[in-house]
């Protein structure tokens, strides 16, 4: 019996989290180095900065990795990517925490495992249609960080693309923003961050590039005698540990189930080996359903406008093409309002634009209450809110924006005394893409409010 108990602890500690074994070779590295670690701040969110302290996803990795292995490292800022890379070549940092391989890093350096990987997408400006092939960005202005990754990629496979080289990701969508450039390229949760953090409501995601970027550890060349341990390191992150970095930056909120491991003790040994089976089995797919669960988050982080809650310009861009083409396959109706709100520029300036912010989110919930399930709604920018009406002929949509229009203006809004909004109706014809029936649509919206607002044309 006493030899059972001890198998059951070694199955036991076989599926719990193991220490890191380290060879003699390994601990005496670790003993005798403080390793030196540099990063930018610009990369958001594997790279930030909280309370004058570097911080983000690559950070909580490498801190993980570091409380494993015990390596004793600090870690500075640089002001840009180019200095980083300079720093590691020359020796004058020993390691960085969010990059991955090239030959022309790999002449210098040594990679660990990735310990995350992330599409390489396309933003551009709202204005701008899905871009599902990279030829479309021919001839364009690209911006991309000087000496990233996504750059090397793009001069190998592409060298005649027109590059315009900044610093960091921040640059390149300031860039976009002011229409200098027609594109930026990085990886999906860097540019979802920073548009809906720094407010780019004119931006979106309009495509995905062949590449997949493997984030991992970059380490001097000469410190290749650790990279063995430091993999290792990153085997042993067990996923709940990923899940709640994951939770931190990207507010994922996954319900996760914990088991007491001292139930087991007290079981047979029949049912021991029964219940491992079946754990693994769950483990498994508790992995797939964690991993979905972190994609749409991401999804939605990536379609929803930051203010209101609904669907964003990119998110309605997909579903109006995606409707179009059910439209033209299979000859069934479909309709659009357009629609915005009368003199917002007054209200901004008469009751302030926190007031106005008010206004966009207690309209969003109006028309999101009012509209039926199957119709897709979303902020289109700044003021103007689209509908997209499936199985629905102009005249139903006429009656609908009636209702809808009337619904608004008796409406008491919080501050302001009244509110109406203009709208514009058109239902699709043959041949339509969705550049024809939004110029259509927006023109009928135009001539609404040029003869008096607060009315509907079609």
């Amino acid at each position: 019996m006493r030899k059972v108990i001890l198998i059951i602890f070694a199955i036991i500690f076989l599926y719990g989290k193991g220490k890191i074994t380290l060879s003699k070779k390994e601990q005496f590295f670790l003993n005798t180095h403080s390793m030196v670690c540099i990063s930018t701040s610009t990369w958001e969110p594997f790279n930030t900065i909280k309370n004058h302290k570097l911080t983000g996803i690559a950070v909580d990795y490498w801190n993980n990795v570091k409380k494993q292995l015990q390596i004793k490292s600090k870690c500075k800022i640089e002001k840009n990517w180019s200095s980083v890379l300079y720093s590691i070549k020359h020796k004058k940092a020993d390691l960085t925490i969010s990059t991955t391989n090239t030959a022309k890093k790999e002449q210098y350096a040594v990679f660990s495992k990735a310990y995350v990987s992330f599409p390489i997408v396309i933003a551009t400006k709202n204005s701008v249609g899905f871009i599902s092939d990279m030829l479309m960005l021919k001839n364009k202005k690209i911006a991309i960080g000087k000496n990233y990754t996504i750059n090397y990629l793009f001069k190998k496979y592409y060298p005649s693309y027109h590059l315009i080289e900044v610093d960091n990701t921040n640059q390149a969508l300031k860039l976009l923003c002011k229409g200098k450039v027609y594109a930026v390229v990085d990886i999906l949760p860097v540019i979802a961050y920073k548009i809906n953090k720094y407010g780019y409501s004119n931006i979106k995601i309009s495509g995905k590039t062949p590449w997949n970027f493997h984030v991992k550890f970059m380490l001097r060349k000469d410190y290749a005698t650790i990279l063995p341990a430091i993999n290792r390191a990153i085997n042993n992150i067990t996923q709940e540990e990923k899940l709640n970095i994951y939770k931190k930056w990207i507010q994922i909120k996954p319900s996760v189930n914990y088991i007491s491991w001292e139930i087991f003790i007290i079981l047979s040994i029949f049912i021991i080996i029964a219940f491992f089976i079946s754990f693994y089995i769950i483990h498994l797919k508790q992995e797939i359903k964690k991993r979905k669960t972190l994609e749409n988050e991401l999804e939605k982080l990536a379609t929803t406008d930051r203010l209101t809650s609904i669907f964003n310009r990119y998110k309605m861009d997909i579903s109006l093409e995606e409707q179009i083409e059910i439209a033209k396959r299979y000859k069934r109706p479909l309709s659009l309002i357009f629609f915005d709100i009368d003199h917002f520029k007054h209200i901004n300036d008469t009751y302030g634009h926190k007031t106005g912010d008010t206004v966009l989110v207690q309209l969003s919930k109006i028309m999101q209450n009012s509209i039926r399930k199957s119709d897709i709604f979303g902020r289109w920018g700044g003021e103007e809110f689209l509908i997209i009406l499936p199985e629905t002929s102009k005249n139903e949509a006429i009656s609908i924006a009636e209702k809808l229009r009337k619904k608004i203006e008796n409406y008491k809004f919080d501050k302001i005394d009244r509110l109406t909004c203009s709208f514009g109706i058109t239902d699709f014809q043959k041949n339509d893409t969705s550049e024809t029936i939004m110029t259509r649509v927006d023109k009928k919206l135009y001539l609404a409010k040029k003869t008096g607002r607060n009315k509907i044309k079609y």
